[in-house]
């Protein structure tokens, strides 16, 4: 059996005759006709059936031809592996606060299997603007996604959907001791006499977050935003003052210290504008191009799955 008679057999079947199936594959009809019955008398069984309408697969032959695409991608694959051109680096962009999430220790352990390819991490408050679809220089970019038209966006701009890796919500963390922590969900109208901390300022929050912020804003003075450092340092004044919060996406904020033993409390919004998707956006061309980068894709994706079976 040769690799060219299921070509010819796929083309058949994706025509309405044999003369146009001779046709798009350039040769006579003749030959397209006696190939292919030198194949079905090879397997066994009759592929085809002539009916009104011209051409069409047997039982066996529906059988057969999935089978004989994927033998016919396998083929060219194997072809290709000589001419692959190996990845030298990829840069990945993290939406800012999650930056100490997932990546450090998925990059460290990559590392180890591929010190030849190297890893740029950046955090940013707008992974979105980074999406790209060329294959020749591959990007992934991982941040909240919380408008369903932004996602058709940037998935067209992708050229694939995302891989989802949770579907959450912002919430508001607080100290147990915060008359809030009582509350089951969250309004604006609660955080009046509270003090919000943030490490970007509001105007260069991630998209998601705006939403939300604004939200706040529009009842609590800014006058209570109090612009800090670091995430570490927002998630201490959190779980030691009575009068501040911080705004951290769920599940994710399960990793903060202060959670697990019951210092921090973390309470939804009532407003669905708070939902968001956490997603790898990466370009599916990239990873067939790069199977290195599939590998990456998939280590993230494993990483994250790990993370919530650990905290759940």
């Amino acid at each position: 059996m040769k690799i060219t008679v299921l070509e010819y057999f796929i083309t058949l079947s994706e025509s309405q005759s044999i003369n146009e199936a001779a046709q798009k594959l350039y040769i006579s009809q003749p030959s397209l006709t006696k190939a292919l019955q030198l194949f079905e008398k090879e397997i066994g069984a009759q592929l085809f059936y002539r009916t009104k309408n011209g051409i069409e697969l047997t039982d066996a032959g529906k059988i057969i031809l999935p089978e004989a695409k994927q033998m016919v991608a396998y083929y060219h694959g194997w072809l290709n592996i000589s001419k692959r051109v190996p990845l030298k680096s990829v840069d990945i962009y993290i939406q800012t606060s999650f930056a100490n999430f997932l990546l450090p220790k998925v990059v460290f352990e990559f590392k180890k299997i591929h010190p030849d390819l190297k890893i740029y991490c950046n955090d940013s408050s707008n992974p979105e603007e980074f999406i790209s679809n060329d294959p020749e220089k591959p990007v992934l970019s991982l941040f909240v996604c919380a408008d369903n038209k932004l996602m058709e966006k940037y998935t067209k701009l992708q050229g694939n959907p995302p891989l989802r890796l949770y579907k959450g919500e912002y919430c508001c963390l607080v100290s147990k001791n915060n008359p809030l922590a009582s509350k089951e969900t969250i309004t604006p109208e609660d955080l009046k006499n509270q003090y919000l901390g943030l490490k970007s300022k509001p105007e260069t929050l991630p998209g998601a977050l705006q939403p939300v912020v604004k939200e706040i804003f529009d009842i609590v003075s800014p006058d209570n935003l109090i612009q800090m450092d670091s995430v570490g340092s927002i998630i201490k004044m959190a779980r030691s003052q009575t009068d501040f919060y911080a705004l951290a996406y769920y599940p994710i904020l399960k990793r903060y210290d202060g959670i697990s033993e019951g210092d921090i409390v973390y309470i939804p919004f009532e407003s669905e504008t708070t939902n968001g998707d956490f997603c790898l956006f990466y370009s599916k061309e990239a990873c067939k191009k790069y199977p290195v980068l599939g590998e990456l894709v998939t280590a993230i994706k494993e990483s994250a799955e790990s993370f919530l079976r650990d905290v759940n």
